[in-house]
């Protein structure tokens, strides 16, 4: 099954990011990105996906953006439409990588992955305040 996955943002926090996957897990040709640059409108980026997806490049879409409620993600959230379009809102590293290297289809790896993203969210002032002992290190 083939996939595109589509980091789309207000900037440059997509290429940024897609940039850091590569260093980790190595270049991927169907890892993108799309800004929303200063002065540009959203529906710009909308069409360049509508423009994939009419050209039946992947069998599946993934579009991650980086704030549920902006711009970005708001222009694109139309796009869920088609089935073969899956958005998720507030991309992070851990996220990204955990979709990238999944061979599940999107239906199935996106709970899984969104879960390991939200994990890996950690204070680390509080765990430095309450180390774990030795019990939970082993």
């Amino acid at each position: 099954m083939m996939r595109e996955i589509i980091l789309a943002s207000h900037g440059a926090l997509a290429s940024g990011m897609a940039d850091t996957a590569r260093m980790i897990i190595g270049d991927d040709p169907h890892l993108s990105t799309l800004a929303l640059l200063p002065g540009s409108h959203p529906d710009c980026l909308k069409r360049q996906i509508e423009e994939r997806l009419a050209a039946g490049t992947a069998d599946e879409f993934l579009i991650l953006t980086d704030l549920w409620g902006g711009s970005v993600n708001n222009a694109l959230l139309a796009l869920a439409q088609d089935p073969r379009v899956h958005i998720v809102a507030g991309m992070n590293l851990n996220l990204v990588l955990q979709l990238c290297l999944s061979p599940e289809p999107l239906a199935r790896a996106i709970p899984a992955a969104l879960a390991e993203a939200r994990q890996g969210m950690i204070y680390g002032n509080a765990v430095l305040a309450c180390p774990p002992t030795e019990d939970e290190l082993f």
